[in-house]
């Protein structure tokens, strides 16, 4: 983690409260810690060298709050460890001091921070920072490192299991409707009506019709307005009519303007996009993660606007 991430990170400017930290209520540690308890814990886990404290914080720039991480849930905060350190008596020195279970501010002189790589603006019109850290528990970087590896390969085994379920269900689909199984650019054609003219190539603008359905048949979104209302997707405030974009921009799912690039002018076709060309491992509502997709498509127009 790069060090001026430990001092200044996520400074958003916030509303004005009055936190009243008077810095004469500060007591200074032989490192040059300034900081003040207010909620001690001295029979909790003493933070140690290694340590990655998970918890809250918040700064303020004088009584002006800038950032309130205690909104939100406990998360790892900072690695304690020397290389994060900044300068004698920062926050890193400060969270030496703490326990778990406990809340404490930290005040900085601000002259002092801005000579170091802290991301500080020396225009802040106060004369300290605060931290105010809650420590809710403690793990080591290692340990918190190895969790997250774990959870990465866990990840990596249900996605790949969730690609051998796809694969399946599209090998059994293209079997069972007696589709050709090869592949144009990763995708799947059945061509339903012929076009006119050339094809569709990158710089196109183009009109088309499109209904687009899981496997099992179910329409999750159609530029149609009678296909909506068959299929109960019918929205009243939305202007049924052909999609209108330009291939090469990359608007659409890969897949789509894949299946574009297909036609000719009045060409229709229905086309099976692996997940991968679709919207691979997003839960999208109707569609799922890793869930192949079927749009039937029609060239309504071709320009070259």
């Amino acid at each position: 983690m790069k060090k001026h991430l430990i001092i200044a990170s996520l400074l958003t400017m916030g509303l004005a409260l009055n936190a009243q930290n008077k810095i004469e209520e500060f007591v200074t540690s032989p490192e040059g810690v300034m900081y003040k308890i207010e909620k001690a814990n001295p029979d909790g886990q003493r933070v140690k060298e290694g340590d990655l404290v998970i918890g809250k914080y918040a700064i303020y720039y004088g009584d002006t709050l800038v950032f309130n991480g205690f909104r939100k849930p406990s998360q790892p905060m900072f690695p304690v460890n020397k290389e994060n350190n900044v300068f004698k008596g920062d926050l890193i020195d400060g969270l030496r001091l703490m326990h778990c279970g406990e809340t404490t501010v930290f005040a900085f002189d601000k002259d002092t921070m801005v000579k170091y790589p802290t991301g500080l603006n020396k225009n802040i019109q106060a004369q300290y920072i605060f931290y105010r850290v809650q420590i809710d528990s403690v793990t080591t970087i290692a340990e918190y490192q190895r969790q997250q590896q774990q959870e990465i390969m866990a990840k990596q085994k249900e996605a790949d299991s969730m690609r051998v379920i796809e694969s399946k269900m599209i090998e059994d689909y293209l079997t069972e409707n007696n589709w050709d199984k090869k592949t144009v650019e990763g995708i799947f054609v059945k061509h339903l009506v012929s076009g006119k003219g050339a094809k569709v190539k990158n710089g196109d603008v183009v009109k088309i019709n499109y209904t687009g359905q899981l496997l099992d048949g179910k329409v999750f979104d159609t530029s149609l307005e009678s296909v909506a209302k068959e299929n109960n997707k019918y929205y009243p405030s939305r202007n049924y009519e052909p999609l209108e974009f330009k291939i090469g921009e990359g608007r659409m799912i890969r897949g789509f303007e894949i299946a574009a690039r297909q036609l000719s002018k009045g060409g229709k076709a229905v086309v099976l996009l692996p997940s991968y060309l679709a919207y691979g491992d997003r839960d999208m509502g109707d569609i799922k993660p890793y869930s192949p997709l079927l749009f039937t498509v029609e060239l309504v127009d071709i320009s070259t606007k």
